[in-house]
């Protein structure tokens, strides 16, 4: 019987031995300025991510406005060669955005010159 008791202890220690390296890294992955860490990384990982996505998704949006408006101006040549605007007008309908956008630089262009006018006159 009294060898029961030791052969327990003996047992807890070898089990205590093996574990401790087991605590030691457990604790070192606990640490709160390791969590942190692992957190930063990851919050820039993902936001590293979705910039870029943001970026590849405003080029691609850049080049397709791009495309519509020299569509938009060669159809305009051709209309003012032809007396056709059959082929412009639908080509503005279903992307207006470039024509839009002329507009708005012609009328901030004409305020302007008429600013700059009426202050010399």
């Amino acid at each position: 019987m009294s060898e029961t008791p030791e052969r327990i202890e003996r047992e807890m220690f070898e089990i205590r031995s093996q574990m401790s390296p087991d605590m030691v890294d457990l604790r070192k992955h606990i640490e709160p300025q390791v969590v942190a860490e692992q957190v930063k990384q990851t919050v820039r990982q993902r936001l590293q991510g979705v910039v870029e996505g943001i970026k590849a998704n405003l080029k691609a949006r850049q080049q397709e406005f791009i495309d519509s408006a020299k569509r938009q101006l060669s159809l305009a040549r051709k209309a003012g060669e032809s007396r056709d605007t059959a082929p412009f007008t639908e080509a503005v309908k279903s992307d207006p955005r470039p024509a839009a956008l002329l507009g708005v630089i012609l009328v901030l262009t004409l305020l302007m010159v008429r600013k700059i006018t009426s202050g010399q006159g």
